[in-house]
């Protein structure tokens, strides 16, 4: 006996220390944040401890398995207060325990933590009951047969809670005897009817999981899991996960208990996931409201969120796009503008705002305001979504570290999430989210529309190809790569035509280049517009050549107003361009510009089939509501 107890400790030695030094690690966090806290419940056997032995694997879990002693007694759960006292004086943002001999009352569970959600794990009932013969013997036949002979007490949690309706019905199928196999069976029966029991299949709070599905698609059941209970996901977790061998022979058992458990499986099988409401309130924040990719994207989100009947406040310092903020949204313009120098009356400006509104969450759009939005809470309170929406190479390994301090970051590609990652960000903490413009108004236009705007651009002949270039006239966006295509193409394609759409500080030193170079007859400036929908609609090509990006929301409109695109290879073309929608050259390289350009400037037919194609793919994949509503998704996993 004392040997067995020397190798139990053995044994059990590598994983102690392990969870110390995880412990250690989320000390970063501190202790006076707001926890998140999940259940996983469900019947014995059913793979529950596989699914913990996952959550294990993630760094900012704390999990408690029911042999843990400071959290169990008798493997059920202790009581609230000890529950709450573990969770408060444990760092780790998420904290998960397994009270499978407390799933009878997984409500009452949920209820005396309200940030709480559960996951409710169920396995096929004939491995089910396979695997508890093996391990307990006739146990749970004892414990049928206690049932049904009226005796609810002497097996304490294990016949807690049954009603007289699920006595009449066990009465019913076994006659008052029961085999091995039968008794198994209706154990796994009785201990997953408190599903429904519990009316758990309509509550939001608990995400239904599959054994089967778990097991054999790790990678595409887990993220939904996780998610629920507020982690996000990463392969590596998962790596340890494999499928059962072989599924086990069905137990031969009479035709009605059969029958019971098996319409309790497939009822199961079919559970539809309950409607969950998406947290409202939610604060949008960034810094300014001018022209840009990010700001653009807030005001995209904000109006989609109004939209879907969400409370929803775009918290800035305003600027030139504020025109576009919907009706339903409310907007807050504070001193956000300049953050470097004054993130101290910023963050006070912020703590203010949020004191008179329960937000559930901030989705903030860049490092700057992320920061701003922490130090308006030094104690963690209200969940902060970082989306990251690019920077140039030279900058990940600067901007990933701090932004540690959001809980959950949203990368616009996958490139921006790799590099975040590669510059030290927790691979769980991010996720991709593809971005997506509102396609409502980006159509091809035609008629006296077309013709005006097109001699505006400076197609004044009928053939004339006029390519478009959307964006600010700033370093990232090499305009001046343009000039030189425009140079370039001179004598090989005198018909091509450019303009350029957007200010900023490079206005006159590229108007300067295009006079040295001789092409003020073929490139126009036209300086900001707010009519971009007509511009793009009456174009011929789209031609993005900036020498970095995150997932150019440009380059999507042009896409959905039906135009081919030249763009250069930055982060998210792979994503947006196929072979079929546009060519993909090369960052910094005019001579392959020039070369793309003319060859789409050359065959019209493979240039009208390239913007269709482009067209198609845009409002298929990258259209606003699917990217806000992947965008709430991980809002959601998180919200308070």
């Amino acid at each position: 006996m004392v040997m067995s107890r020397v190798e139990e400790l053995v044994r059990s030695t590598p994983g102690f220390f392990r969870r110390q030094a995880k412990t250690l690690r989320q000390a970063r966090h501190g202790w006076g944040h707001r926890r998140r806290v999940g259940f996983v419940f469900g019947c014995q056997r059913s793979g529950t401890k596989m699914f913990m032995r996952v959550l294990d694997r993630v760094p900012d879990t704390r999990v408690y398995h029911e042999n843990h002693t400071i959290a169990f007694d008798d493997f059920q759960l202790r009581s609230d207060a000890v529950i709450r006292a573990l969770i408060s004086l444990n760092p780790a943002p998420v904290q998960v325990f397994k009270p499978i001999c407390d799933s009878h009352r997984a409500r009452a569970v949920l209820d005396a933590h309200p940030t709480a959600r559960g996951v409710w794990l169920v396995r096929q009932p004939d491995a089910v009951a396979h695997s508890a013969i093996t391990k307990w013997g006739d146990h749970q036949r004892d414990v049928i047969r206690a049932l049904l002979a009226g005796d609810t007490e002497r097996w304490g949690w294990r016949t807690a809670d049954v009603s007289d309706a699920t006595r009449a019905t066990l009465l019913q199928v076994t006659d008052g005897s029961v085999s091995v196999e039968e008794g198994a069976l209706l154990f796994w029966w009785l201990r997953n009817r408190f599903f429904y029991a519990q009316h758990l299949d309509t509550d939001p709070r608990v995400h239904l999981a599959h054994y089967e599905d778990l097991a054999t698609g790790p990678s595409d059941a887990f993220p939904d899991a996780l998610g629920h209970l507020g982690i996000g996901f990463s392969p590596r977790f998962v790596e340890s996960v494999r499928a059962p061998a072989v599924d086990r022979p069905a137990l031969a058992v009479r035709p009605a208990i059969r029958a019971l458990c098996d319409g309790l499986y497939a009822r199961l099988r079919d559970q539809a996931p309950p409607v969950r409401q998406p947290p409202s309130p939610i604060l949008v924040f960034i810094d300014t409201l001018n022209m840009g990719g990010a700001e653009r994207y807030a005001i995209t989100v904000a109006n989609r969120l109004a939209e879907l009947g969400i409370d929803v406040t775009l918290a800035s310092s305003g600027g030139d796009l504020a025109h576009e903020v919907a009706a339903g949204v409310t907007r807050a313009v504070g001193p956000v503008g300049l953050v470097r120098t004054g993130l101290p009356r910023a963050a006070l400006w912020l703590r203010k705002l949020m004191s008179a509104g329960d937000y559930k969450a901030i989705v903030c759009n860049s490092l700057a305001t992320t920061l701003i939005a922490r130090s308006a809470q030094p104690v963690r309170q209200v969940p902060i979504i970082n989306v990251a929406h690019g920077w140039p190479e030279h900058r990940f390994a600067t901007v990933a570290p701090p932004m540690q301090v959001a809980d959950r970051v949203v990368a616009v590609s996958p490139e921006v999430k790799r590099k975040l990652v590669a510059g030290g960000l927790e691979d769980a903490r991010c996720t991709v989210v593809h971005n997506g413009v509102d396609c409502r108004q980006l159509y091809r236009r035609d008629g006296e529309l077309r013709h005006q705007t097109r001699t505006e651009l400076g197609a004044t002949d009928p053939d004339h190809v006029l390519v478009l270039t959307v964006g600010r006239l700033e370093d990232q966006k090499a305009h001046h790569h343009i000039l030189a295509v425009a140079d370039r193409t001179r004598t090989t394609h005198p018909h091509l035509r450019f303009a350029l759409v957007g200010g900023g500080s490079r206005e006159d030193t590229l108007r300067a280049q295009a006079e040295r170079l001789g092409v003020t007859d073929r490139v126009r400036f036209m300086g900001r517009r707010y009519d971009v929908p007509e511009l793009l609609g009456s174009a011929d090509l789209f031609f993005n050549c900036s020498d970095w990006e995150g997932m150019p929301l440009t380059t999507i409109e042009a896409m959905a107003s039906g135009l081919a695109v030249v763009a250069t290879h930055t982060e998210g073309a792979d994503q947006l361009l196929t072979p079929t929608t546009g060519i993909v050259v090369p960052v910094g390289d005019a001579a392959e510009m020039a070369t793309a350009l003319g060859a789409l400037c050359d065959d019209p037919h493979r240039r009208r089939a390239a913007g269709e194609a482009a067209r198609e793919r845009a409002l298929a994949h990258f259209s606003h509501p699917r990217m806000v509503d992947q965008l709430l998704a991980v809002v959601s996993s998180v919200a308070r």
